[in-house]
């Protein structure tokens, strides 16, 4: 038998001496050795597992080096527990997603809505068919032979809005005696009508009678991301994400790590069923259902409230102030927070862009594959060692085309070459947010050297807004079916309308009409104007990675047409306190469950050991809190440095410990070498000899 087993992997036979010898029942990959130094393979856990702590990405790596305000900032813990960070959507409207009631809405009487009115005038409506054909159906309730006419009313050219509203006229008039359907014979369509009889259709459709065609309700969630709350309802109401497009719909996307409230919305959905299947998801709870004409989409809200609680704050009351102050009068740089670029410093998410942008697909397929750590960790060092085919049967249940790499090994094992056609099985959506991460890249880097060179001040050559400021939206993953996706994605990659924006002049600059919060820079694109003060370094930035200003792709997909950002922001509404506190693991904030459930507030602990700060502020949309933090604090917001300050609590504890076993170890000095330790003692007096006593 060939050693090639199968294309792209070696074949392994299962027993025996020579080069492809093993043991029965292992699991560890060989015949190509495994890369990554960092790494072994543990036989006792059949897993591989990490000798040498994984680098995360730092703020440097990413471009942020700088601040706006002047102070020497102080100590703080980002986060310490999830509850710690508290987000509440604001929509379009301005209204604070927030909480108040579970209860679900008693439906609406049949007669009382107000859309079929006119239904309701008599019992046969002649503006929706004429009255020969009412007869007709009449006379199908009133035949008792053996041969059962069908009445056909020709629908052709009608929507579907007046086809339905031609059945639920019938099924007013009649009820269940009539059965309806829609059919489709030589190119017309046609409403057929017959009487009920036994083995014959009953129409079982269910009339909306809710005052809107979407009902929008509050998720709240706690340590779960949106697209995985999202899912998981889906889910329980036994929904098929694929089916058609939109299914759910969210404004925004809200950190994983928090406790957050938001709107979803879901197309004729009764919201009893929905408050039911939501009932037994662990961490999510759903209220306050309102209906709309309207589905949410990415991108439709105003901005996000935050609540934050700051552990082992170690500044005075004077210094919080004034850093709170300035944070409040002086905001902060607009940067990508980490989040944007993923937590894996040897493949950040921009490299993966970078690569797309470049139209190098199979590198950019290998950095997504790159194994590391996870519930896809076998099937990833599969696929390093032996391939896509040999992955494809190690993907977990359910995770096969569940995430981005799932699909792709899936289409690699059947086409291992065709690197572009296993791309498309990706969300759009989730593609984007790869070459969105290189423009966050590009944008930071170039805003720390605007800031660096020309100052927090405006400047010949910057740029202003003349209206309001837009980046490009991302879709979710549901927006793009993979059987439209490509005509979809081909109407989508016509540029967009992007803001209008106005070059400063020596004289615009004098006219002091302008402040730094005017400012924005672009998102590198073909089709935006590159700041004149800025575009040699936007230039010379995308040069060394291979790339022009022009951004354009033969592969339209990874054509992007840019944006603009604004430089600084201002957060509003902001305010703070400060608490003390003695139990490290007590939730200070109260989130909307709390509330909801009557729960007290956290009580201030007059002498308490440690001291937090909770922050309160609006921030538009797109903005970073772990920003504002930042400039406030002035400490790096990476996830590695707040984690080694995160068992402060537990330094005191061995600090106290060591005291003790010091103790201890001089006392035990003074009784050893034959006594002499206890003569010294009775020289020193009884008092010492108390003390003494007390310690051992």
């Amino acid at each position: 038998m060939s050693s090639r087993g199968f294309q792209g992997s070696y074949y392994r036979k299962p027993r025996g001496r020579g080069p492809y010898r093993g043991f029965r029942g292992s699991r560890r990959p060989y015949g190509r050795s495994f890369t990554d130094n960092s790494r072994s393979y543990d036989t006792n856990t059949r897993s591989w597992k990490r000798d040498t702590p994984a680098k995360v990405l730092t703020e440097k790596d990413i471009g942020v080096t700088e601040y706006i305000s002047k102070h020497e900032g102080f100590n703080g813990i980002i986060k310490s527990r999830f509850s710690d960070f508290q987000v509440s959507e604001i929509n379009e409207k301005g209204e604070i997603a927030k909480l108040t009631d579970t209860s679900v809405p008693e439906p609406p009487d049949d007669g009382q809505v107000v859309e079929d009115e006119d239904l309701l005038l008599n019992k046969y409506n002649l503006e929706i068919l004429p009255m020969e054909t009412w007869d007709k159906i009449n006379d199908l309730t009133l035949s008792n032979g053996p041969i059962f006419e069908t009445v056909k009313v020709d629908v052709t050219g009608k929507s579907k809005e007046e086809r339905t509203k031609i059945h639920d006229a019938v099924k007013k008039a009649f009820g269940d005696s009539i059965v309806g359907s829609t059919v489709t014979d030589d190119d017309k369509k046609y409403c057929t009508f017959e009487k009920y009889r036994k083995g014959v259709r009953i129409d079982n459709r269910v009339k909306w009678l809710w005052p809107g065609e979407y009902v929008h309700f509050i998720v709240y969630k706690e340590n779960c991301d949106t697209m995985e709350a999202a899912s998981r309802i889906i889910k329980s109401l036994r929904l098929n994400s694929s089916a058609k497009t939109g299914v759910i719909g969210y404004a925004g996307t809200k950190d994983r790590r928090a406790k957050t409230s938001q709107w979803f919305s879901l197309r004729k959905m009764d919201p009893r069923k929905v408050a039911a299947a939501c009932r037994s998801l662990q961490d999510i709870t759903v209220g306050n259902f309102t209906f709309s004409d309207v589905h949410l989409r990415l991108g439709m809200l105003k901005g996000n409230r935050f609540r934050i609680c700051l552990r082992n704050v170690t500044a005075s009351d004077e210094v919080i102030d004034k850093c709170c102050s300035l944070l409040r009068e002086n905001g902060f740089i607009n940067y990508y927070g980490l989040q944007r670029f993923g937590s894996r410093i040897s493949v950040p998410t921009w490299q993966i862009g970078l690569h797309l942008l470049k139209n190098n697909l199979e590198a950019a397929i290998k950095c997504i594959l790159k194994p590391r750590p996870g519930p896809l960790e076998e099937a990833l060092v599969q696929y390093e060692t032996w391939g896509a085919k040999a992955a494809s049967s190690k993907l977990p249940y359910r995770l096969d085309h569940a995430v981005a790499e799932g699909r792709l090994i899936a289409e690699l094992a059947h086409h291992p070459k065709d690197f572009a056609k296993a791309l498309d099985k990706v969300p759009r959506n989730t593609r984007l947010l790869y070459v969105h991460s290189y423009q966050s890249l590009i944008w930071n880097r170039v805003v720390s050297r605007r800031l660096q060179t020309l100052g927090p001040a405006p400047q010949v050559g910057d740029l202003v807004s003349e209206d309001s400021v837009e980046e490009e939206p991302l879709e979710t993953e549901d927006e793009v079916p993979e059987e439209e996706s490509e005509e979809k994605q081909t109407k989508q990659n016509v540029p967009k309308k992007l803001s209008k924006v106005k070059i400063l002049t020596q004289e615009d600059k004098e006219s002091g009409r302008y402040s730094i919060f005017d400012i924005v820079l672009p998102l590198p694109g073909h089709s935006v104007v590159y700041s004149p003060n800025m575009k040699d370094y936007y230039e010379e930035l995308l040069k060394a990675d291979g790339l022009d200003l022009n951004m354009k792709n033969s592969n339209k997909s990874y054509s992007v047409c840019g944006g603009y950002r604004n430089a600084v922001v201002r957060a509003s509404e902001v305010s703070w306190r400060s608490l003390r506190y003695s139990e490290p693991l007590e939730d200070l904030l109260l989130s909307d469950l709390d509330l909801l459930r009557g729960r007290p507030a956290p009580a201030h602990v007059v002498d308490g050991k440690y001291k937090a700060l909770l922050v309160d502020m609006t921030l538009p949309t797109s903005c970073y809190a772990t920003m504002a933090l930042r400039e406030l604090l002035r400490v790096d917001t990476s996830s590695e440095t707040q984690a080694q300050q995160n068992d402060y609590h537990k330094a005191d504890t061995v600090k106290s410990d060591a005291n003790d076993v010091s103790d201890v170890a001089v006392a035990s000095d003074d009784v050893d070498e034959d006594g002499v330790g206890a003569e010294k003692r009775k020289r020193e007096g009884s008092d010492d000899e108390d003390v003494k006593k007390v310690k051992l």
